[in-house]
C-alpha cells in the first residue's frame, strides 16, 4: 500500500475511533482493499448492507422533515431514520461506521490527489460521507441540539454560524503557516465549528474532515490515530462556551493539535 493510501485508512479509522468505533480485521482489510482501488465502494458497503437486512421501511422524504415534531426520529423511538431500515442503534451504528468510513477514505484519496478550496464546505462534506446513511446528509440541522449538559448554537444561527467557519478556513487555504500556527488556527476553527454543531448527527467526523481538509491546503499532514476519544470529548467539552452565546475557547484543542501536524 502507498503512503499516502495508508494514510487515508488510517485517519477515516482515526475519526470513527473518536466516535467509538472498534473496527475489526475485516474492516481494516476492507477499507485498505478500497483505498487500493482493489473494492469499489458499492461492492464494499453491500457484503456489509447483506448482513443486516432491513426491518423497517428506509429512510423518509426530505420535505416532510419541517412538518413533524420530531422530524429525525422513527416515531415511537430514539432512534434516527435511515436509509438502511435499521430499526435498533446496533444495527444503524454498524453500518453507520461502515459506511462513512468508506467514504471518509474517499475523501483522503481526493485530499491526496490535490483537491482545492473547493473542499471547505462543510455541507459537501457531510453529505458526501453521510448521505448513504441519512437522506438529510448535507442539510443543516432544524432542530435544537444538545449533548449532556452542553447546549449547541440555537438553530437560528447555524447557517450564518457555518458560513463564518467556511470563510474563515478558505483565508487560511495556501497560507504559509509553521506547525505551531496552524495547530493555533485549527483549534480556533474546530472550537468555533463545535459550538455550531451544525447537523443533527455526524458532526465529530465532518468536523475532523474540514481539519484534515484544511490542513492538506497548508501543505501540512494532519494524524488523528495517536489522539483518544478521551481526551478528544474532554477537549471539546472545556471549549464550550458557559452562555449558548459566549465565545468558544480555543486552547483545550492545541495539546492535540500541536504535536500531530507534520510537512506533506
Amino acid at each position: 500500500m502507498e503512503d499516502w493510501q495508508r494514510h487515508a485508512v488510517e485517519q477515516a479509522i482515526a475519526a470513527e475511533r473518536l466516535e467509538g468505533w472498534r473496527p475489526t480485521d475485516e474492516h481494516i482489510t476492507d477499507l485498505g482493499r478500497l483505498a487500493r482501488h482493489q473494492l469499489t465502494f458499492g461492492d464494499y458497503l453491500a457484503a456489509y448492507r447483506a448482513r443486516h437486512p432491513p426491518a423497517v421501511e428506509p429512510s423518509f422524504a426530505l420535505g416532510r422533515i419541517f412538518r413533524r415534531a420530531k422530524p429525525y426520529l422513527i416515531p415511537g423511538t430514539n432512534l434516527l431514520r435511515n436509509n438502511f431500515g435499521a430499526a435498533d442503534a446496533e444495527m444503524l451504528a454498524d453500518l453507520e461506521f461502515v459506511a462513512t468510513a468508506g467514504r471518509l477514505v474517499e475523501w483522503h484519496l481526493w485530499l491526496a490527489d490535490g483537491a482545492g478550496p473547493e473542499a471547505l464546505d462543510l455541507r459537501r462534506i457531510h453529505q458526501h460521507v453521510f448521505a448513504d446513511v441519512y437522506s438529510w446528509a448535507g442539510q443543516y440541522r432544524v432542530t435544537e441540539l444538545r449533548r449532556g449538559d452542553t447546549t449547541f448554537a440555537s438553530q437560528a444561527g447555524v447557517a450564518d454560524g457555518a458560513g463564518r467557519i467556511e470563510d474563515g478556513a478558505r483565508a487560511l487555504a495556501g497560507a504559509d503557516l509553521d506547525a505551531p500556527a496552524l495547530a493555533y488556527e485549527l483549534s480556533r476553527l474546530y472550537a468555533d465549528y463545535n459550538q455550531i454543531h451544525p447537523f443533527r448527527e455526524g458532526n465529530g467526523r465532518a468536523g475532523t474532515l474540514l481539519l484534515h481538509t484544511l490542513a492538506a491546503l497548508c501543505g501540512f499532514r494532519l494524524d488523528l490515530s495517536g489522539v483518544t476519544r478521551s481526551d478528544w470529548y474532554a477537549a471539546s467539552r472545556d471549549s464550550a462556551p458557559f452562555r449558548r452565546d459566549g465565545q468558544a475557547n480555543h486552547r483545550p484543542f492545541l495539546p492535540l493539535f500541536g504535536p500531530v501536524l507534520t510537512r506533506r
